[in-house]
């Protein structure tokens, strides 16, 4: 891996990663894409200033990128599908063609575990293996199952490419604030009164080691990340003393339909309660199993990292 690009360089994770490699003596060059300007430096890194729904081969090629890492993705919600879709599917397209044409030997993207979706009946904990099921009503959950099966399906079709998908729990840390991670605890919480649903985190250092660890190992496949452990909804608004309004679930649901359709609120639309109604706890073992990877943090330890930061 002499030749690292990441698109989404300048976000949270891409951040986080754009450190690290900095300090990897064996990488060269870092080629970032992103439509802001990173927050960190290095002299390693090659930036430009591109939109993924815009093909971006002609910055592959020339810069004989040898390992390539998708990040780039509308991780807000937005009234604008049609927008979102342009960066996450079409994004995914542009990244697949130009890692083709590049002859790019190792792609890693970051799905989602909202790919498998929050059903009642869910399995938990969801390996690699169970099926993917993205609900249409939330389109991060929806358009992260299709990137995903996107990935799957370029991966069975070029055997030469070694393809690593992460489906990772939400991100957080001490660098969180501002993400979406951060985002969930508003001054004031809302519960449904009749769900109380399991929550993962993962530690910002813990993703970032992560994907250093599959990138220098080059496994190719399909891995859950999540730190162990998880805690409940209502343990998380205890731990981030947070005032929370409980409510039955056709009220809140109708609170948040109006809102939503009149642009009154951009935080969710009513499928967004899916996800603390419903568990989809993932399983990490194939991870650990397959890299000897072992978590610094847990799932509760991830979420303290950032609830202090909020103290201080």
């Amino acid at each position: 891996m002499r030749t690292v690009a990441i698109t989404g360089i300048s976000g949270y994770i891409g951040n986080q990663l754009l450190q690290r490699l900095d300090r990897q003596d064996n990488v060269e060059t870092i080629v970032g894409i992103d439509l802001k300007q990173p927050r960190s430096s290095s002299s390693k890194l090659k930036f430009y200033y591109r939109d993924v729904s815009q093909p971006f081969t002609d910055i592959f090629i020339p810069n004989k990128v040898d390992s390539a890492i998708h990040l780039a993705f509308a991780v807000k919600t937005t009234h604008d599908h049609a927008h979102a879709r342009r960066t996450d599917i079409d994004g995914a397209r542009n990244f697949m063609e130009a890692c083709r044409q590049a002859s790019v030997g190792h792609m890693l993207y970051m799905s989602s575990h909202t790919a498998y979706g929050p059903h009642p009946d869910n399995h938990n904990p969801l390996t690699e293996d169970s099926p993917l099921r993205p609900i249409r009503s939330f389109q991060y959950s929806w358009d992260k199952g299709e990137a995903d099966s996107m990935f799957q399906d370029f991966a069975k079709q070029n055997h030469n490419t070694c393809v690593t998908i992460i489906r990772a729990c939400p991100v957080i840390g001490p660098n969180a604030s501002g993400t979406v991670s951060s985002g969930m605890f508003l001054p004031i919480m809302m519960r449904l009164r009749e769900y109380d649903p399991q929550l993962q985190f993962i530690h910002e250092d813990d993703i970032a080691e992560i994907y250093l660890t599959l990138l220098k190992l080059k496994l190719p496949g399909i891995f859950n990340a999540a730190g162990d452990g998880s805690l409940s909804y209502k343990e998380a608004i205890a731990a981030a003393r947070k005032r929370c309004i409980v409510l039955p679930t056709y009220l809140i649901t109708l609170l948040l339909s109006i809102t939503w359709t009149l642009h009154l609120q951009s935080q969710s639309p009513p499928g967004g309660l899916e996800f603390i109604k419903h568990s989809a706890v993932i399983s990490s073992e194939k991870l650990k199993r397959a890299t000897g990877f072992k978590f610094h943090h847990s799932s509760r330890d991830a979420l303290m990292s950032y609830l202090n930061t909020q103290t201080q």
